[in-house]
């Protein structure tokens, strides 16, 4: 069966407000823009280059700003909760011979940690690692490492970069629409499918 492979922010774990609240304590410092919630609406839709000049940080000075709200968020990763219910439809892939794993930027024992507490230690692996060239580039090296086929493997993320990355790794996707961009942002970039409940990640993966 299929390896379903899950990103971890937005998909699996609820960091949209954590990141939002992390962001926004560093604005006054690094001089850029807070994120007012009244303007996620508008800012789901943008891809992370558009938001990134929304809120006015420079290319050069996005690894520093990314590196501080990366650092305080592993601090906080273990004590999140789940972006949805999504253990039952876990379980039921893992039943009929999926093997899952995450895909990750995040600390690895953090995620371990959080999963651990969150009831959702069905995953066969968790890979870690940075996306400093770009996601495709991190997936193409954890399908060489654990020798997934090309064929084979499905990613299940809920942002643009997922969609854009998993095409040019050349593998399927599944957009979900309860993360970080809305359903109609992730339409525009065309993956196999876009999901609002992850109960339809049975019918699509199994049949």
């Amino acid at each position: 069966m299929h390896t379903i492979i899950f990103d971890f922010d937005g998909t699996i774990a609820d960091t949209l407000s954590v990141v939002i609240r992390i962001a926004n304590k560093f604005a006054d410092h690094y001089g850029y823009k807070k994120i007012p919630l009244s303007d996620l609406p508008k800012l789901r839709e943008k891809k992370p280059s558009a938001v990134l000049k929304h809120l006015g940080i420079s290319i050069f000075k996005l690894p520093i700003v990314a590196r501080k709200i990366r650092f305080e968020m592993n601090k906080e990763i273990i004590n999140l909760k789940t972006a949805v219910d999504i253990r039952e439809t876990l379980v039921h892939l893992k039943e009929n011979g999926c093997v899952l794993g995450i895909l990750t930027t995040n600390s690895r024992e953090n995620v371990m940690e959080f999963l651990k507490k969150n009831d959702l230690e069905l995953f066969d692996f968790v890979y870690s690692g940075r996306a400093v060239f770009g996601k495709s580039r991190l997936l193409k090296k954890m399908m060489k490492e654990k020798t997934i086929p090309h064929e084979d493997p499905i990613y299940v993320g809920d942002e643009i970069r997922d969609v854009e990355a998993a095409k040019k790794a050349g593998i399927r996707v599944i957009g979900v629409s309860w993360g970080y961009n809305s359903k109609n942002a992730l339409l525009k970039f065309h993956p196999d499918h876009v999901i609002e409940e992850p109960e339809e990640l049975k019918s699509i993966i199994l049949n």
